[in-house]
């Protein structure tokens, strides 16, 4: 697997990741509202692949996983990262992550990450630190989290 920077060409497969992504957690049954607002605003669209950082995560021609950055006034965001749900578990979502905040570090101090809840533990065990959470949609809360990118993080 290797990675390559994202093409326009491919928000559709990005967008079907990030989609399955958010359906593997129950989250286009139990809270439609902030899917539908997903759909309709935060998908990786074309102009969004052309004007910030997305790598693609590649397995021969599958799009496996990605990342997108984007830079902001005082911090670089973590604005998506998705993996293919059969390889959850696998360490590759540690590999996207590592990628992303090596990427980062060459942007700025701090790194915002949006964090699905499910994705809180994660990123907390990445170095991340939970500010508070927010609430996306009715019922729906992300946490709002900030890694420090000036010393590289140490995992378990």
């Amino acid at each position: 697997m290797e990675f390559r920077t994202a093409r326009p060409d491919d928000s559709a497969a990005l967008s079907e990741l990030t989609l399955a992504g958010v359906a593997y957690w129950g989250h286009d049954v139990n809270f439609p509202e902030a899917v539908q607002h997903l759909r309709e605003h935060d998908l990786p669209t074309p102009e969004f692949i052309g004007s910030n950082t997305v790598e693609v995560l590649v397995d021969d021609d599958r799009s496996v996983g990605f990342y997108s950055l984007s830079q902001e006034d005082g911090f670089v965001d973590l604005v998506h990262m998705f993996l293919a749900v059969d390889l959850i578990g696998t360490g590759l979502g540690r590999r996207l992550f590592e990628r992303a905040t090596g990427v980062a570090r060459g942007l700025d101090e701090r790194m915002r990450i949006l964090s699905d809840p499910e994705a809180t533990g994660f990123y907390a065990a990445m170095g991340a630190e939970l500010e508070r959470e927010v609430e996306a949609a009715p019922g729906f809360r992300l946490g709002l989290m900030w890694l420090d990118l000036r010393e590289p993080a140490e995992h378990p």
